[in-house]
């Protein structure tokens, strides 16, 4: 045997090796563990390939949640992640016997926790979404929002709802950007506005990076008692020369046009990327509400078309009139709700502009003035 031959042997000895050591526990493999921190909750993701088998059970002194993997590798260089927020200390792992992977979640204190698996979307891995909260936290967040709104009940309310978040970026530019980063930054330039405009108070549905279910938007805006409800997201297309504005409305009867219809149905799927369950009940519930939905749907649709009467003045838009779809967060019977799209994240021209704050503050004053042209007819 050459030195040549003994040493690609050797190589391939060596390859062989680490990959059997890799998958020592078999073909499962966890690839990679995210965490996202809210005010009521905090919610881990576990990348994972292969089966979902686990076993789940909790100690004390101190507390702590422990999830056991049967013949399952960890492809992370780390064996730890801090966390420090509310919920989590940090979150440890390990092979706690030859064939069993163990994660513990080193817990502030005790805390309800709910497990869910999700298989792959596109460009996703299967995920096992772990979700740790305090009920009393929810309850005591709703509680404070009903009574701000009643003591702001001569003020004209507005929930303004900064789209995707956490575990869903939304739509990523050309140059990295994602849409959750920019609409949070927009709404928040669009809240401070309100809030100096006398007699007005906005409101966001999330204030950092995590992510709400669309249902749980909704229902924040109907804790403050809204007036208007604005969802805030940026567009995106295989097309990069496209770019605009453009405004949505609910619709109950199928989508304005096949395009309003892919958006409506890429903008629910939200709640499967951020690891939400969705049932068709959720839709069905409200088709019993249709004439109370149907008179909110025209009012949208009038606060829709002043929004892009202003915003043209500008920026450029993509349609005169708003579209319609089913889009599953503007589904309230009692609040005005608009989805607008600011423009494309996918267009370089335009993924710049929206990081831009003279762009942020000239549109957001546009909603501003159309806003208050609706509700002070």
């Amino acid at each position: 045997m050459t030195l040549k031959q003994y040493i690609n042997k050797f190589l391939l000895f060596f390859l062989l090796f680490s990959l059997s050591s890799q998958y020592a526990f078999g073909a499962d493999q966890i690839t990679d563990i995210r965490c996202w921190s809210a005010p009521a909750h905090t919610r881990v993701v576990l990348d994972i390939r292969g089966s979902h088998s686990y076993k789940k059970f909790t100690l004390t002194n101190p507390d702590r949640l422990v999830v056991d993997f049967k013949d399952t590798s960890i492809s992370l260089s780390q064996n730890k992640i801090a966390v420090d927020d509310g919920f989590i200390k940090q979150i440890r792992f390990g092979n706690f016997k030859k064939d069993v992977l163990r994660i513990v979640f080193d817990l502030v204190q005790s805390t309800e926790t709910k497990i869910s698996a999700f298989s792959k979307l596109p460009g996703k891995t299967d995920r096992l979404v772990i979700e740790f909260f305090h009920p009393d936290l929810k309850e005591l967040a709703e509680k404070k929002r009903v009574k701000i709104g009643s003591d702001l009940k001569h003020n004209k309310i507005i929930v303004i709802d900064p789209g995707h978040g956490g575990e869903d970026p939304g739509a990523i530019g050309p140059g990295g950007t994602m849409e959750k980063d920019v609409v949070l930054t927009f709404a928040r330039s669009l809240k401070k506005i309100f809030d100096e405009k006398e007699g007005y108070q906005a409101f966001l549905t999330r204030e950092g990076d995590y992510f709400i279910p669309l249902r749980d938007r909704i229902k924040i805006a109907g804790d403050y008692g809204a007036d208007l409800f604005i969802s805030v997201h940026v567009d995106s297309n295989h097309n990069r020369k496209l770019r605009g504005a453009s405004v949505y409305c609910l619709s109950l009867k199928g989508a304005s046009d096949e395009a309003a219809r892919c958006l409506a149905e890429k903008e629910n799927a939200s709640d499967l990327i951020g690891g939400i369950s969705f049932t068709q009940n959720d839709d069905l519930n409200f088709t019993l509400l249709d004439l109370a939905l149907t008179n909110t749907i025209n009012s949208s649709l009038r606060l829709g078309s002043l929004i892009l009467r202003e915003i043209k003045s500008v920026h450029p838009i993509k349609f005169d009139k708003p579209k319609q779809a089913g889009f599953r967060v503007l589904k309230t019977t009692e609040i005005p709700s608009v989805l607008v799209e600011l423009g494309f994240v996918s267009n370089p021209d335009e993924e710049r502009l929206l990081k831009q704050k003279k762009f942020q503050v000239n549109v957001s004053q546009a909603i501003v003035t159309a806003s208050d042209q609706f509700l002070t007819r």
